[in-house]
């Protein structure tokens, strides 16, 4: 009995923590995490959807976020909606970074451009008021499975997009080693 009501007490305090569990931001040294943050309206019904390389990994629209756990190392992120937007990253193993969706003026919906965000320099504000209010998005394996089928031929033209901007010299943005994120921080700064 001694035992049981042991676990009933841990159970109760890890419930009531106000980090939520699947917002756990502990990284396996194999690992990096990278989050995709939209913090700002507008365009707010027009989907992003986001890539690693020639993997979606989700799509959504509003303010909201996404973490994606990967493998450290050299990576290509993107975002697709009007436009395409591309970050080229390198990242190290038990670290967190974050990338800003930012929405744009398109032509028919709302364009989007990736901002690698450095805690130095990048405007929080908005970004702290978000993991203040909302839930981050997470997605089933098998959505997942049926993003990646639907986005069969935008992955192409993607990935053709990106070669064709590095033959003809166009800058990327860059998300370096050293720009990491201690979110735990974020969770607690001041709204």
């Amino acid at each position: 009995m001694k035992h049981f009501l042991n676990i009933f007490l841990l159970l109760a305090i890890y419930a009531a923590s106000p980090v939520k569990a699947q917002d756990s931001d502990n990284v396996p040294n194999n690992k990096a995490v990278v989050y995709f943050v939209r913090a700002k309206s507008m365009g707010s019904l027009v989907n992003f959807t986001y890539f690693d390389g020639e993997r979606a990994i989700g799509k959504f629209n509003g303010r909201k976020y996404l973490r994606y756990e990967c493998d450290p190392g050299e990576h290509l992120f993107w975002a697709r909606s009007e436009n395409r937007s591309f970050v080229e990253a390198n990242l190290a193993g038990g670290k967190t970074y974050m990338i800003e969706a930012l929405p744009r003026m398109g032509g028919l919906k709302a364009a989007v451009k990736l901002v690698p965000v450095d805690i130095e320099s990048h405007n929080m504000k908005k970004i702290t008021k978000l993991f203040s209010k909302k839930d981050m998005v997470q997605f089933t394996e098998e959505e997942i499975a049926e993003l990646q089928k639907e986005m069969t031929e935008v992955i192409v033209r993607g990935m053709e997009r990106y070669q064709q901007g590095k033959e003809e010299g166009e800058e990327m943005a860059k998300l370096m080693p050293n720009m990491t994120i201690d979110i735990s921080t974020i969770r607690t700064s001041p709204k």
